[in-house]
């Protein structure tokens, strides 16, 4: 594993730079006014590419998970599923797309997903009991076995969708379903008729982790079979680690394959995530990666760019 330290790096650097410009310029006053410049983003970081002429992935191919984010443009606003590992600004990268206000809601609370929430004005989650009590003062507070670093992380919380509900973005409406399996929190998007699904880490090409906190192989089995009812043949799913959309002939395998794994049926093989050991099993191209009985989940990373090892064998 190796672990850096660029997000916090960047951000000292420019806190120091700004420090020293105020200072030669306008006085120890003029310091309480700065804030931190992000540096420029490296060419090819964002790749970005249309799914229509209203509707956006923001790839992040240069970074080791290879991050998705999606942004649905309505005639009144636009909606953005889920903003990186905040390394570089991906809201910059939103501008260049849409004037319109932006709603930012994340798939689910990895730090992989909420890494620039604290860029935008309209951040909303799914309206459930638990995470309401994590909101203080306005601010959602993650520990670290949420957030999955090993440090909390907070951002302002300015709405909540009720599992199911629908979100108007004027001449596009989006339906937000409470998709449990890989995290409590997760979530999926429903675009207009079904056509299209978002569907973040619920499933991964891949690896599909159901051995981090909170993972539930049952749930995931009831959300796929759940998002079949708002599909249909045609319809795709876009993940939130891959450029490649999920076909409904790969969904149906899916929802098929880990109703066998939820009933305990499949077989696995031995393997290790983060050191934690594992139970790796595989539907059709798609491997699933779950604790052994009784074993500890995957724990948190050191920073925003350790990496892990997806193939790895037997812990040792």
């Amino acid at each position: 594993m190796r672990i850096l330290h660029i997000k916090n790096a960047w951000r000292l650097a420019a806190t120091r730079a700004a420090l020293s410009l105020m200072i030669a310029v306008g006085g120890i006053g003029a310091v309480a006014a700065a804030e931190p410049v992000r540096p420029p983003t490296p060419a090819g970081w964002f790749h970005i590419y249309p799914l229509d002429e209203h509707t956006y992935a923001i790839s992040e191919p240069k970074y080791w998970q290879e991050n998705v984010s999606y942004l649905l443009i309505g005639t009144r606003s636009a909606l953005l599923f889920d903003t990186g590992p905040g390394i570089y600004s991906i809201r910059a990268a939103v501008q260049g797309l849409t004037s319109l206000p932006v709603i930012a809601i994340p798939t689910h609370l990895h730090f992989d997903h909420v890494g620039d929430l604290e860029e935008f004005s309209d951040v909303r989650l799914l309206d459930t009991p638990a995470l309401r009590a994590q909101v203080r003062g306005g601010y959602m507070v993650e520990p670290p076995s949420q957030y999955m670093l090993r440090n909390s992380f907070k951002y302002r919380v300015n709405g909540w969708v009720a599992d199911g509900g629908a979100i108007d973005l004027g001449g596009r409406t989006v339906r937000l379903l409470s998709t449990p399996g890989h995290t409590p929190d997760s979530v999926s998007l429903v675009d207009g008729d079904g056509g299209r699904l978002f569907t973040g880490d619920l499933v991964n090409r891949v690896i599909t982790l159901v051995g981090v906190p909170g993972s539930d192989i049952k749930a995931l089995a009831a959300s796929l079979l759940r998002l079949l009812k708002f599909g249909r043949p045609g319809t795709v799913a876009y993940e939130a680690h891959a450029e490649a959309p999920i076909t409904w002939a790969e969904l149906q395998q899916l929802a098929s394959g880990v109703a066998v794994i939820a009933a305990g049926k499949a077989t696995a093989t031995p393997s290790c995530l983060g050191g934690a050991p594992m139970r790796r099993y595989m539907v059709g191209a798609f491997p699933f990666v779950l604790p052994v009985p009784g074993g500890p989940p995957q724990p948190p990373l050191a920073s925003v760019t350790a990496t892990i090892e997806w193939d790895g064998g037997p812990c040792k």
